[in-house]
């Protein structure tokens, strides 16, 4: 009779990896110790079976003797009955043995959820040592555990991080080195495992039926309460992935019936705890129907967290969670520290923070681009649980419908659960799928019994994507001029167009349909959003590596001097990290104005830098071009503007002849023609603001601002362009520096209400948020709203220094120096002091914001 122990399993599995040279097994190991066993025993173990062997697949039966026999003697042992004969006279060794009840059961959960936990960890979709703790479910479980509930659960969508936060709260309490609770009881039972337990006939059923039955009529949980003195702590049975047990909805029902007066019975039994982790979908379709008796609530623990409408009560991760998973896979802190708020936020949910890291986690790729990554992340996810599912036709039709009765979000996110299934049976299975997987998601927006089931996607970038491909599937599977014009008459300008072009372009690149991205580039689209897809194609095609030929093969010679691209390189390129992106369009520029244009925005970034040596370099470039170019209606160049700012920082010294000229830009002016800025024209209108600001003349920047916006109101008429807000910030800079703060205060409410309306995603650069929470926070200091000062300061700080922005950071760091002098804080204001000499000490110009230093 073999004893089919899980104690031997756990053995023989460390003595078979000890063997083959490994501390954790991967699956892609399992062919190469087929090999290993093959060449030491001569006897074949196939793949299949050693996955099911170390927990990587599932398995309804027990091991065979071949496979027991086989892996023994790979471990040189003689069988497998020699093994175990091993096994024990190590165990009869041992100088103490604990022989109480207790301690007996505590051995064999122990065994048990060891191989669950090792099951669970082989299946993670990331390696286990680069996870971390859940402080949320550690401490929702330790709450729990010292209350006088029986029951909690931890209940979020498929891919939550559920089974890998149970993990970590099991070894911290149960069975790491230094647990907490080491005395307690715990049974770790998973789903995946729950076919490898039939290996100790263990039927969860049945547990339930006998409440661990002793053996000769004794009840555990009744024997232990007789007699207490040997009962050494408390009895935890865990069970991850409840609702993947038992598949089916009658056996769930049925089973959670028999946990249900199991766990009710536990109100005699208080030492007795349960812990199960739960799909959204069953808690709302079995544990919710439940919530309106009384009892369910005294007996239930859900923690502060839930959320009643879409059945959550585990959060996501937080923003310092997601960044200490990146930095275990040794993403370097530099890099990680420039990631946007944007998308550290969709690295939040577990499952796309897993993908992030599959994507990234490879010697080769060195190019990491947030934009790029998070569109792959969400197509994976897609593929994975929509396209590649056995249920994918009825998946896709009832996305389809959904995608009509919301008419493509301009009816709403939300439709009736009722109008989309319609009573048709043969939807349920695959709707219950999506929302397992976190395709779709049920709120109930009822207030009291009644309830109004309504059904959304579980996140607004799975509409965005299924509504190109919408698009796509009636258009014959090509993006082509028809498709993007119907796209451009169906929705106004806004986040979620872009969204969906997005989504198309990327179509049209992963399929060579050269002429549809082409087609992009001729609609009428706003600036920004032009900006917007060029810069995704030269993302893409950079990190394919060939970019140059690629991008020449999709613009061929002639494309941009017909179609110039400098028109939408605006202020959204304003970031250290776009300057890759524009030396390649520098390379693909044609016409003087669009390579002018390109090289003003590298001495602008690399002016905002205080680096001195690259605005020399770029100083260079702009002088050979402007000096092959007329300068019709300007009475001054661009390299005459950039080089008195560059002579000034640099030496210290002015030039009075060009000073004289740039003070007397009125008389200059010459707007006969209500026309657009050229792009001569747009750069020396900034670098006069940059030399008023330089020169601490807050009276002149006011002057010539108001004056712009006299002299060219057209420029009123988009509120988005960024050259617009950028003048009307440093417009509101003048009003706060000449004592006028009403003016102020309403152009800061009307800046941060357009940024708001069109958030991160529709601005590349976080430039111009910046600059208007510095204004906004010298209008609290003026109100004397100190706290609300410090945060937008801070707030602005943060945003400075992720761009390396210093002039900005100067500007602010002055802020707070006189915000700090304000509450007396002088440890915060020497700092602040300090870190502008830091600052100062840095770049090679001598001279930097000489109207700041003194208030």
């Amino acid at each position: 009779m073999i004893d089919l122990s899980y104690d031997f399993i756990i053995t023989l599995q460390s003595e078979v990896l000890r063997q083959f040279g490994v501390e954790n097994l991967q699956p892609n190991q399992c062919k190469q110790l087929t090999q290993a066993i093959m060449n030491h025993t001569g006897k074949l173990v196939s793949e299949t079976t050693l996955k099911r062997v170390f927990g990587f697949a599932v398995t309804q039966h027990s091991f065979s003797r071949f496979t027991l026999n086989t892996l023994a003697q790979y471990c040189r042992f003689r069988d497998w009955d020699d093994f175990q004969a091993q096994y024990y006279k190590k165990q009869f060794r041992q100088p103490v043995q604990d022989d109480s009840k207790w301690e007996d059961i505590r051995r064999k959960a122990t065994a048990i959820s060891h191989y669950t936990i090792l099951t669970l960890r082989n299946r993670c979709g990331m390696p286990f040592d680069k996870t971390i703790p859940r402080q949320y479910c550690l401490h929702h479980i330790e709450k729990f555990l010292e209350s006088k509930y029986s029951a909690t659960v931890l209940i979020a969508p498929a891919g939550w991080g559920k089974s890998i936060s149970l993990i970590h709260a099991a070894e911290h309490n149960w069975f790491g080195r230094n647990p907490a609770s080491p005395q307690d009881i715990c049974w770790f039972i998973n789903a995946h495992a729950a076919g490898s337990l039939l290996l100790k006939g263990f039927n969860l059923s049945s547990w339930l039926d006998n409440q661990l039955n002793l053996g000769n009529g004794e009840n555990f949980r009744e024997y232990f309460s007789a007699h207490p003195e040997e009962r050494s702590g408390r009895l935890i049975l865990i069970i991850d992935g409840f609702d993947e047990i038992a598949m089916s909805a009658d056996k769930l029902k049925l089973l959670y019936n028999k946990l249900e007066d199991f766990i009710y019975s536990n109100d005699l039994h208080p030492w007795v705890k349960v812990i199960l982790s739960v799909r959204s979908s069953t808690w709302g379709e079995v544990f919710h129907q439940t919530q309106q008796y009384p009892a369910f609530r005294k007996f239930w623990y859900l923690g502060p967290e839930m959320d009643e409408e879409t059945n959550i009560n585990m959060p996501a991760l937080t923003e310092q969670e997601v960044k200490s998973v990146l930095y275990n896979f040794d993403f370097d802190p530099a890099t990680v520290r420039l990631f946007s708020d944007h998308f550290i936020q969709r690295l939040r949910h577990p499952y796309y923070l897993q993908l992030f890291c599959q994507l990234s986690n490879n010697p080769d790729q060195s190019f990491v681009d947030e934009n790029l990554s998070l569109f792959e992340i969400i197509s994976r996810f897609i593929q994975h649980r929509v396209f590649q599912s056995p249920a994918n036709t009825f998946k896709m039709q009832l996305i389809e419908k959904l995608l009509g009765l919301l008419d493509m979000g301009r009816a709403g996110i939300y439709t009736d659960k009722s109008n989309l299934l319609n009573q048709n049976a043969d939807y349920f299975p695959a709707y219950k799928e999506l929302l397992a997987d976190n395709i779709l998601v049920e709120e109930n927006l009822s207030q009291e019994i009644m309830f109004n089931v309504k059904v959304r996607f579980a996140h607004n970038f799975l509409l965005e994507y299924f509504t190109a491909m919408h698009f796509v599937n009636h258009h014959g599977q090509t993006v082509s001029a028809p498709l993007l014009e119907q796209v451009l008459s169906a929705f106004p300008q806004s986040p979620f167009r872009i969204a969906v072009f997005k989504w198309l372009l990327r179509y049209a690149i992963t399929r060579s349909q050269a002429d549809g991205i082409r087609e992009f580039f001729r609609l009428p689209l706003a600036t920004s959003e032009k900006a917007h897809l060029l810069e995704y194609v030269v993302l893409h095609y950079q990190k394919e590596g060939t970019h140059q030929e690629q991008l020449s093969t999709i613009f061929p010679p002639g494309y941009f001097r017909k179609n110039p691209f400098g028109q939408f390189i605006a202020d959204d390129f304003m970031h250290f990290k776009k300057r890759k992106v524009l030396n390649t369009l520098l390379n693909m520029a044609e016409s003087a104005d669009d390579r002018l244009k390109i090289r003003c925005n590298l001495f602008v970034m690399a002016l905002m830098q205080l680096d001195a040596e690259q605005c020399e370099i770029e100083l260079t470039n702009i002088r050979k071009l402007c000096a092959g170019e007329p300068a019709g209606d300007m009475w001054i160049t661009p390299y005459e503007a950039f080089l008195f700012i560059y002579e000034y920082l640099k030496f210290g010294q002015t030039n009075a002849e060009m000073r004289e000229k740039l003070y007397h830009y009125a008389s200059c002016w010459n707007f006969k023609h209500q026309k657009s800025f050229t792009t001569g024209e747009e750069a020396v209108y900034r670098a006069l603001c940059f030399i008023f600001l330089l020169l601490g003349d807050y009276h002149q920047l006011l002057l010539f601002t108001s004056r712009l916006f006299e002299q060219h109101p057209s420029i009123l008429f988009n509120r988005t362009d960024p050259f617009r807000l950028m003048m009307l910030c440093w417009k509101a800079q003048a009003h706060l520096s000449t004592g006028d703060i009403q003016p102020a205060r309403r152009i800061s409410c009307h800046v941060d209400s357009v940024l708001k309306h069109y958030p991160a995603e529709f601005y590349n650069g976080k430039h111009l948020e910046t600059l208007q929470k510095i204004v906004a926070a010298q209008i609290h200091l003026h109100d004397q709203e100190f706290n609300k000062a410090i945060r937008a300061a801070e707030s602005a700080m943060e945003m400075a220094h992720k761009l390396d922005f210093k002039i900005f950071a100067l500007l602010n760091y002055s802020i707070l120096d006189r915000i700090y002098h304000h509450l007396k804080m002088d440890k915060q204001k020497k700092d602040a002091q300090q870190k502008m000499i830091v600052i100062r000490q840095s770049t090679t110009f001598i001279q930097t914001l000489p109207g700041l230093v003194e208030h």
